[in-house]
């Protein structure tokens, strides 16, 4: 661009003269310049001719054309700086840089800066050749930098260095100081120090391989405890269905994270933040715990690629193989999962723990005698539990339970069964009973709607000594009885057994086992309330109500359910005959007056008697169309019949039934864990809460890489006596000789200075 010093030199003999003449609102460089802002652009005016212009940001351009306007000599410096408020050292350098550069191309560049010595790729190296156990100045050497400059990298924290895993027992414990201090202080995240492993997942989708340190006062390393059982009901068992997977952490490491989190009562995926991740990394072998997401994508990964419903069967049937005495003793019971949300419309279910109708689910239980558990199914529209039993219980027990009797050893044996369930009163149909003794399925239930007493002379009491060894005295009863049907077409013997109290209460207990004593067919049917103690328990503890991921699952439009209208006309009978009642009630009450009515109140008397009588037959007209009205209308429909507006999804999903089994694994696993303990217990119901004191005290650990063993000391607890149990509980672990997931480290178990 020519300057205008240049154009007004060598025209000024032709020129006019120039007026300070300047548009209006501008602002004054000196008496022949001026400037003006309008909108984002910023303009340059020679009297009133605009000369040049530039965006309200672009200051490259502003320091060029004032830097020229200055060498040029159509200003000064210092009227720059008063007019635009920047410094004179600013203006000083941009005229110095101008009269070196005077193109917008050369003005505007900057300088290239040089590479810096350690390079993304540089210090990638440099943690690689730790981790492989090299010197700070053989890294140094081998890659080209000054020693000096890679120590104090370290020291700023520019590079972090990963943990070196131990190869011999010259290592150095890490105390829980230390541990907080390096766990803070790491650059990929918090706790995140096998740096290496982590990139090689990035880049390669290698998992981690488990690696221990020795450390000391690990937080909540009790739950290692846990480990042995939690691989002998199956944790690991079928990780090989679950690949294959990829990422930093592998399937074992994902299980075991999740069964520890249960364990410790991280009732949700994100209580696992209360944890110090970095603490229970370490008891898995990792430098930390999978973050909340993490757990949460794998967790759907793994039900996007594995059938978790024949997962959970087959992890019965093999739980049932491992404990044939009590596999043929089953009881089944609902439990409402209760959904409190409102994303969907879920329908409603009556939850006889709060005596309301809810909204949620039911899930169907099947336990031993003991209340463990073997595999639950769900069902989100109410139904019944008979209807259930037949469908998906009873199919999947006969292939599952072990040890039934041959087709020729029921053909010669009328008497025998296959197995028997228990269940309450909710499953009484003697239609039901039928049904399943067909197929020589044995039932026992409460009878229902009992008001006869029998006659004291009958009642014997029975002692009996249970295969734990406790003894139980009961007084019991029995008669024979025939139950039929509704229809009368379906008839059936059972055995009526009474169970008398010391109050003379009298309970009503119906079977069709014929082969099992009196005494024990009592003891079974009264230890149904260990499964009501289950959902207690693992409500309380494991959280079993609890949602996964907000995913909702389509409902089949095949699937049938109560019609809502009729659900509404048999509401509306239900309360025409409730008032019908009343009113028949209040009827009979005057006409069954016996004292006699004065002649003035006879009046009064016949009148109320009539609007009443008038009010009955009203009701009996109102009950009649109704009825009517429910002849014509179906009693259940399809869900695809259903009004847009009452179509709802199911909020209990896939995620939630992967999480339930792990629940129950890790639930089984520390009943296994009670059970050696509780007869060494002064009080054996203390036991589980000793079982959860174990798992959340402090632990040392230390790997012995050359005699192949990791050594878990416990610290001591609270009281002598629970030390002493603790140390029985050590004994009995070792008897097992686990070896921790992924590695040949076999654990031995001890107390702290024992």
């Amino acid at each position: 661009m020519t300057p205008f010093s240049e154009i007004w030199n060598k025209n000024k003999k032709n020129m006019q003269t120039l007026l300070p003449f300047f548009p209006e609102d501008i602002t004054l460089i000196n008496m022949y310049l001026g400037v003006q802002k309008k909108g984002d652009t910023v303009y340059y005016f020679n009297g009133m001719m605009p000369i040049f212009q530039h965006h309200k940001e672009d200051y490259e351009s502003f320091r060029l054309f004032t830097s020229q306007l200055v060498v040029n000599g159509n200003c000064k410096q210092m009227e720059i700086v008063r007019c635009f408020g920047v410094s004179k050292e600013s203006v000083k350098r941009w005229v110095k840089k101008y009269k070196k550069h005077n193109h917008l191309r050369d003005f505007c560049s900057k300088k290239k800066q040089k590479n810096r010595v350690l390079t993304d790729d540089i210090k990638a190296e440099i943690q690689y050749r730790y981790a492989q156990g090299e010197d700070i100045n053989e890294i140094a050497k081998a890659v080209d930098v000054k020693p000096g400059t890679l120590q104090k990298a370290i020291r700023q924290g520019r590079i972090i260095l990963p943990i070196v895993s131990p190869t011999s027992n010259d290592c150095v414990a890490f105390t829980k100081t230390e541990r907080s201090t390096i766990d803070a202080q790491t650059g990929m995240g918090k706790a995140c120090t096998f740096t290496v492993e982590r990139v090689l997942a990035a880049t390669a989708g290698e998992t981690a391989k488990v690696s221990f340190s020795e450390q000391v006062d690990v937080y909540c390393a009790g739950v290692l405890f846990s480990l042995p059982a939690l691989i002998a009901n199956g944790l690991l068992r079928h990780s090989e269905k679950f690949k294959p997977d990829d990422g930093y952490y592998s399937i074992e490491s994902i299980f075991l994270s999740l069964a520890f989190l249960a364990l410790l009562r991280a009732k949700t995926l994100a209580q696992s933040e209360t944890i110090p991740c970095g603490e229970l990394g370490r008891a898995i072998g990792l430098d930390r715990i999978p973050e909340v997401k993490t757990l949460r994508r794998r967790i759907e990964r793994f039900c996007n690629r594995t059938d978790i419903k024949q997962w959970a069967l087959t992890l019965s049937k093999e739980w049932m193989e491992q404990h044939p005495e009590v596999a043929g003793i089953l009881y089944i019971d609902g439990h409402v999962n209760i959904y409190y949300g409102v994303a969907t419309k879920m329908p409603k279910h009556y939850a006889s723990r709060l005596k309301l109708c809810m909204s949620g689910s039911t899930d169907y239980w099947v336990n031993d005698n003991t209340g463990q558990p073997f595999f639950v199914v769900n069902e989100v529209i109410a139904g019944s539990m008979i209807k259930k039993i037949k469908e998906e219980i009873i199919p999947q027990l006969d292939k599952s339970v072990p040890n039934q009797p041959s087709n020729e050893a029921l053909e010669q044996n009328p008497q025998l069964s296959k197995y028997m369930l228990v269940f309450d009163r909710e499953g009484y149909s003697p239609e039901f009973f039928y049904d399943a003794w067909q197929e020589r399925i044995a039932v026992c239930t409460y009878k229902k709607n009992v008001k006869d007493l029998w006659q004291e002379e009958e009642f014997t009491t029975y002692e009996e000594v249970l295969s734990d060894g406790e003894t139980v005295k009961v007084t019991l009863a029995e008669r024979g009885v025939l139950l039929e049907s509704t229809d009368g077409k379906k008839r059936i013997w059972c055995r009526e057994i009474r169970k008398r109290s010391e109050s003379g209460h009298q309970t009503s207990i119906i079977t069709t086992n014929f082969m099992m004593k009196i005494v024990m067919i009592g003891v079974f049917m009264f230890a149904r309330w260990c499964q009501e103690n289950f959902f207690k328990y693992m409500m309380k503890h494991f959280d079993i109500d609890g949602l996964v991921s907000y995913l909702k699952e389509i409902i089949s439009d095949t699937k049938q359910l109560i019609n809502p209208d009729y659900r509404k006309l048999e509401s509306g009978l239900k309360k025409l005959n409730g008032k019908l009642t009343i009113k028949r009630a209040k009827f009979a009450a005057l006409t069954l007056k016996e004292q006699e009515i004065e002649d003035k109140k006879m009046k009064k008397y016949i009148a109320k008697k009539a609007v009443i009588l008038e009010e009955i037959e009203q009701l009996d007209n109102e009950i009649l169309v109704v009825k009517n009205q429910m002849k014509y209308t179906e009693r259940k429909i399809t869900f695809a019949q259903l009004p847009e507006n009452e179509q709802f999804t199911n909020a209990i999903n896939v995620r939630k039934h992967f999480m339930d089994i792990i629940k129950i694994i890790a639930y089984r696993s520390e009943t296994g864990m009670y059970n050696i303990i509780k007869k060494h217990m002064g009080h054996p119901d203390e036991a589980r809460k000793l079982i959860r004191e174990i798992y959340q005290t402090d632990a040392d650990i230390k790997p012995d890489y050359e005699n192949k063993k990791l050594t878990v000391s416990l610290h001591k607890l609270n009281h002598w006596r629970d030390d002493k149990v603790t140390q029985i509980l050590c004994e009995e672990l070792n008897k097992t000789e686990t070896k921790f997931p992924g590695t040949d480290l076999v654990i031995h178990y001890k107390m702290v200075s024992s």
